[in-house]
């Protein structure tokens, strides 16, 4: 596989035109071109697939290039297992879990830039960029051939799935701008060292065939997974089935709704196990604290309309005992004036409302749990 020569934005910009899968977005220094999301045609033009935060000066020029679009093992027709022959020399690097992080000079200054160039991750990471990083991605960004050095930012703050103890930085790649080279093994190597950082960890080939990798690849656990580069041009990449299960229950929690909802309906239980100590334990602290705000609702409810039930006919009933009552508990004192009982009011109010964050803050005073993730 050739990657496509890149020099000026121009070379780009007619091939994302008039798509509503990629955006161009100028940052006032500096361009950003990337994909926010993916059509079945999204990737077939080569110049699409590097449209994946490519970066480009105010001048046009092009400014960084990192990694190009691949796709996982059994995602494309070419990547089916059958179409790859593993016997075709190749390596296989782990897939670390964090965000891609890329150096760039803008302006002279340098700094680092995840795909949307330099957002809250970026200037995070930031953290690493010592003088010995700085000075090598200036001789790598600035010589003859301007490379872009690729790194893996990885922190205890920066977490999706695997849980990482230390802020670090890892060298990924390094590639050029223009022709989108990548550099060998052994020389990125020495990059990194040079560097005073880590290179991504090499695993040794012992696999045949792409089904026995793969099936490798989805039982590991801990890890998110492994990228296996031919030296035929290809990439593709497998993730564990634990990480894909549990990358699942981490989304599952990033939003309230999603969590009060799997509360309401009994499914914790299914997303305990595929969470970590930490996380299982929040969402068992947010669970407790719902069912309790429910029960003491459903209680405080029920006992002003009790004290109130003097044989009301519902006229009476709305005009003298709902007005006391907040705004989001009057429909349910309807329902328990019509035999509902109290709980089963609320939570069924609840659950017909949890589709949007907005809805879950309107109606938080039926339980008065916060979730704190």
């Amino acid at each position: 596989m050739t990657h496509p020569t890149i020099t000026h934005i121009d070379d780009v910009l007619p091939s994302v035109k008039d798509r509503t899968d990629f955006v161009v977005v100028d940052k006032g220094d500096y361009t950003v071109i990337d994909y926010v999301y993916a059509l079945p045609d999204s990737f077939d033009d080569p110049i699409r697939r590097e449209c994946r935060g490519i970066k480009f000066a105010r001048d046009g020029s092009i400014l960084a290039r990192p990694f190009h679009k691949f796709f996982n093992i059994g995602e494309r027709e070419e990547t089916q297992p059958a179409a790859i022959d593993f016997n075709e020399p190749h390596s296989v690097t782990e897939k670390l879990d964090g965000t891609m992080i890329h150096a760039a000079f803008v302006n002279g200054v340098g700094c680092f830039m995840t795909r949307m160039g330099r957002t809250d991750h970026a200037l995070r990471a930031e953290r690493h960029f010592t003088r010995a990083i700085e000075r090598e991605c200036a001789i790598l960004m600035h010589g003859e051939h301007p490379a872009t050095p690729i790194f893996e930012w990885t922190a205890p703050d920066n977490r999706i799935v695997v849980r990482y103890e230390e802020s670090a930085l890892t060298l990924l790649a390094i590639r050029r701008n223009e022709d989108g080279h990548y550099y060998p093994r052994a020389v990125v190597e020495d990059w990194a060292k040079d560097m005073g950082i880590p290179h991504v960890a090499h695993h040794t080939q012992r696999h045949n065939s792409a089904a026995d990798f793969l099936a490798y690849a989805r039982a590991i656990q801990g890890a998110e997974g492994f990228v296996v580069r031919f030296d035929s041009g290809l990439w593709v990449k497998a993730k564990g089935e634990d990480y894909v299960l549990k990358h699942r229950a981490k989304d599952s929690i990033m939003h309230e709704k999603n969590i009060l909802a799997l509360v309401l309906s009994g499914g914790i239980d299914d997303v305990l196990p595929l969470l970590d100590d930490a996380d299982a334990d929040a969402v068992r602290e947010y669970a407790t604290a719902v069912e309790l705000g429910i029960a003491e609702q459903a209680e405080a409810l029920w006992a002003i309309i009790a004290d109130n039930d003097n044989g009301y006919d519902r006229k009476t009933f709305a005009t003298t005992v709902v007005p006391r009552l907040h705004q989001s508990l009057r429909p349910l004192a309807f329902q328990i004036y019509d035999g509902v009982a109290p709980r089963q009011a609320i939570t069924e109010r609840l659950a017909a409302n949890c589709n949007s964050q907005t809805q879950v803050d309107a109606y938080r005073p039926l339980h008065g749990a916060v979730w704190r993730y």
